[in-house]
């Protein structure tokens, strides 16, 4: 065996001999009312800030997951919001406007068109009745897409 190593074996007998000793003290330390209160004291302070911290944490998560649902809403209105504008053309179309109308002809021409393919005029008629009440559908689908598009809010019954 090398020097250097008796001298590491030597190191750490005397550094066990100085962990028993310490344990040893601590052990008679604890054996004074006086110092066991203190201890016991000192314990209860880091029980009690840890409950602090574990129960502040609990509302840091909490408050995490309120955000990520937040985000997790706005990032899929965005994703409609894209859909409708992909989609704009077709909803222009059904309407009879060209793209890029504002509120008020899109209004406008939703009145004419369920004016003018309303199923109530076609009550006479059942094959008509239901053609209108297909296109009515799609006129009021088209209605509801343009008008979230144009406002960025969305219809509360959708």
């Amino acid at each position: 065996m090398s020097f250097l190593d008796r001298v590491f074996e030597a190191g750490g007998r005397a550094a066990r001999a100085a962990s028993a000793a310490g344990r040893a003290a601590a052990e008679a330390a604890m054996q004074q009312p006086g110092v066991r209160r203190r201890v016991e004291g000192v314990r209860g302070r880091i029980d009690e800030a840890r409950a602090a911290a574990e129960r502040r944490l609990e509302e840091v998560e909490r408050d995490l997951w309120v955000w990520i649902e937040k985000m997790q809403a706005d990032a899929q209105k965005a994703q409609r919001q894209v859909a409708r504008a992909r989609s704009a053309d077709e909803y222009y179309a059904i309407l009879g406007l060209r793209r890029g109308a504002d509120l008020k002809a899109v209004k406008k021409a939703y009145h004419r068109e369920m004016r003018a393919n309303h199923p109530d005029k076609f009550a006479h008629d059942p094959a008509a009745e239901r053609a209108a009440h297909a296109r009515a559908q799609a006129i009021n689908e088209a209605y509801q897409q343009l008008t979230a598009l144009l406002t960025g809010r969305e219809s509360r019954r959708a």
